[in-house]
């Protein structure tokens, strides 16, 4: 089954990007689908795509770049596995904002009101919880500090396990 979804790609200094790419080769197995990235709008299937790509365009159209640092590591977890999630102190509810703004009309139904959402970029992904913490910790104890900024929202598919970017709008407001 297809699933959209909507990613926000950040701009990095050169070796922030490294840093974040090499620490996810060695600790997330999901870091093959797709390049560091937030999510704004999480798999969605069964809509209209055409549709949908006009809404995320006209979200785009109505938000400006967004500037973050991200200075903390943390712990996320759902039933199966354990992450270690970069999250921006500047700019974070600027992110959230951009979340609120793509699940407005025709989202709305999608929006999944039983968790918060946190912007975040995944790092790190294992069953073992404790592994995952203890990433987390070593990467707190080392002053975090990674600027960067999102410029663009990205549309991509999921489907039979492969992420596909469909196309991206720039954020012009």
């Amino acid at each position: 089954m297809k699933k959209i979804f909507t990613l926000a790609y950040p701009t990095l200094r050169p070796a922030d990007a490294g840093f974040i790419e090499e620490f996810r080769r060695q600790h997330d197995g999901q870091q093959r689908l797709a390049k560091a990235h937030f999510t704004v709008a999480f798999g969605c299937a069964g809509l209209d795509e055409q549709a949908y790509l006009r809404h995320v365009e006209e979200v785009a159209r109505s938000q400006a770049p967004i500037a973050f640092v991200c200075r903390y590591a943390m712990l996320g977890a759902d039933t199966a596995q354990a992450y270690a999630y970069l999250v921006p102190d500047e700019g974070c509810s600027r992110l959230s904002r951009l979340h609120d703004a793509l699940y407005r009309q025709m989202l709305a139904p999608a929006l999944r009101l039983d968790i918060p959402y946190v912007p975040h970029i995944t790092i790190g992904s294992s069953s073992n919880r404790a592994l995952m913490k203890s990433l987390c910790d070593e990467l707190n104890r080392g002053d975090i500090d990674i600027p960067g900024s999102v410029e663009r929202l990205t549309v991509a598919a999921l489907e039979n396990g492969v992420l596909t970017d469909l196309t991206s709008f720039p954020l012009a407001g």
